[in-house]
């Protein structure tokens, strides 16, 4: 090999491959690619997690009971097949913070959205209904009825409808119309009706009552009874007095009504046999008044019971047409029972 030979720089071809800045770059682009992929993912997830399919029908509503959890709701709008998970409402109401449900029920119809949803069952108004109850109505009854047209629970309602020693509130729950949410609290309605019987008692109740020797209670007895009793408003005032005569005669008050609250009659007659059945509410064989009222009367007969007027009369009798006969004696009471239920008016 020569002087020039050796004084020559080898020269090496390029090794194939990428520079470090090429695969600075590529790395970058997957990454990009990969992130743009998860936000994809993600906003596709997210669309599916709010989706909701408006609900029509008859069946379009969810009702929240005392007790209910968001867990319970979410399944609830989840069995509609409103939602696509049965934890999508819980997980949106978690994200929310949303606070403690509101009982009633919540009418799902035209809401098409997560976010409506969510506020609908957050602060939007519960469905309300108008019930009316009867005068002369008992608590048995009240409770089918509530149960019947505002979905609260008729064990829940007569669960509520005790004193504080676990006697039934017969007699104070005052029957009238009156708005409510469905499917809301028993012990709310029982509360307002409580309320309503003290506004509607006469302010001279606990008065009159020991005018005749009563207490505020046995005086609602006996409107209770003035409200069986009778059909028209006219005769309950000397209904109320034939009670008081025979009870300050200490005479048995023999009424188809009080037995009739523990004993239910065949076309409203009892037979001998059981006009014996033995009961503190059977006023045939028990002096004085039942142990309870018997219904929760109207303002009517309240007002028939506080202000009875003084008469002489001891007997009455339902005519046909519903107005009542009075009677002094047995005697004049044996004539229109054979004058009245023989056919006359």
């Amino acid at each position: 090999m020569d002087e020039g030979t050796q004084n020559t720089p080898e020269v090496t071809e390029p090794t194939p491959g990428r520079s470090p800045r090429g695969v600075r770059i590529s790395a970058a682009r997957i990454v990009g690619v990969l992130l743009i992929l998860v936000i994809i993912a993600g906003a596709v997830a997210w669309l599916r997690f709010i989706h909701t399919v408006p609900v029509e029908g008859p069946t379009a509503y969810v009702d929240i009971r005392p007790g209910d959890s968001v867990t319970t709701l979410s399944q609830q709008v989840f069995a509609l097949g409103m939602t696509s998970s049965p934890q999508a409402l819980r997980w949106y109401w978690r994200l929310k913070r949303g606070g403690s449900l509101r009982e009633g029920r919540y009418a799902l119809k035209d809401v098409g959205s997560m976010e409506a949803l969510y506020q609908l069952l957050a602060s939007g108004p519960p469905l309300t209904v108008r019930v009316t109850f009867p005068e002369g109505y008992t608590v048995q009854q009240m409770a089918t009825r509530l149960q019947e047209q505002a979905g609260i629970s008729a064990a829940g309602f007569l669960k509520a409808a005790r004193d504080d020693q676990g006697k039934l509130l017969e007699g104070h729950l005052f029957p009238d119309t009156y708005d409510v949410l469905y499917a809301g609290d028993a012990a709310e309605v029982v509360a307002r009706m409580l309320g309503r019987f003290a506004d509607v008692l006469p302010s001279d109740w606990v008065a009159q009552a020991a005018k005749r020797g009563l207490t505020g209670d046995q005086l609602v007895r006996v409107a209770s009874i003035v409200e069986k009793e009778t059909k028209y408003d006219a005769d309950r005032p000397l209904v109320a007095s034939v009670i008081f005569n025979r009870l300050a005669k200490k005479m048995l008050l023999q009424l188809d009504t009080t037995l009739g609250y523990v004993l239910p009659s065949q076309g409203g007659f009892y037979t001998y046999a059981e006009l014996k059945y033995k009961s503190p509410y059977n006023t045939y064989l028990h002096p004085g008044l039942p142990p309870t009222s018997i219904c929760n009367p109207g303002l009517a007969s309240m007002n028939a019971a506080a202000h009875a007027p003084a008469s002489t009369y001891y007997y009455f009798l339902a005519k046909p047409d519903g107005h009542c006969v009075f009677a002094r004696t047995y005697a004049e009471h044996a004539r229109n029972i054979q004058l009245y239920l023989a056919g006359g008016s």
